[in-house]
């Protein structure tokens, strides 16, 4: 009898064993895909979305044009160049509604955010979907570091006459 008792023990050690070394397995797998690493990735899945938004985002893709400020009473700042909206937003699940009380203009998307990135794909503008599937990605930061539309023309020029010389 004790023979059968120690066997089934066993077998739930060795179950037990195989869903940890399964779930180590699998989260470093994700740490490695979302590029993040384990503690962060520990802090994401235990800390509400909510949470994690609050705070100062920076477009990886245009710094200094677009960015978004996020406050815990569910308002948010949105930046382009140095120009600055306010509106009001809601999650709900993986969805975030910014909407502009001047305007009354709604725009959802679906959002997923981690320590140091959030990543924004547009769903719906005015209840219209889009035509084509807009991704865009922020960087968390301590301070905004917005740029004057002059700033950002001269910007371009430079980098323009930059292409033409190489071209030629």
């Amino acid at each position: 009898m004790k023979i059968n008792n120690l066997s089934v023990v066993k077998k739930v050690i060795i179950a037990v064993a195989a869903v940890i070394l399964a779930l180590i397995i699998a989260g470093g797998v994700y740490c490695v895909s979302t590029q993040q690493n384990p503690a962060e990735a520990a802090k994401t899945i235990f800390t509400d979305n909510e949470e994690l938004l609050i705070g100062k985002w920076q477009s990886q893709e245009n710094p200094g044009l677009s960015a978004y400020v996020f406050y815990d009473d569910e308002s948010y700042d949105s930046y382009l160049s140095t120009v600055n909206f306010t509106g009001r937003y809601t999650i709900s699940g993986n969805k975030l509604a910014l909407i502009n009380p001047s305007t009354s203009k709604e725009i959802v998307y679906k959002f997923s955010v981690t320590e140091k990135e959030l990543t924004l794909t547009l769903v719906e503008e005015d209840g219209k979907k889009p035509e084509e599937k807009e991704v865009s990605k922020y960087d968390r930061v301590d301070e905004l570091n917005q740029k004057s539309l002059l700033d950002l023309i001269g910007e371009a020029k430079e980098g323009n006459e930059t292409t033409t010389e190489t071209e030629e």
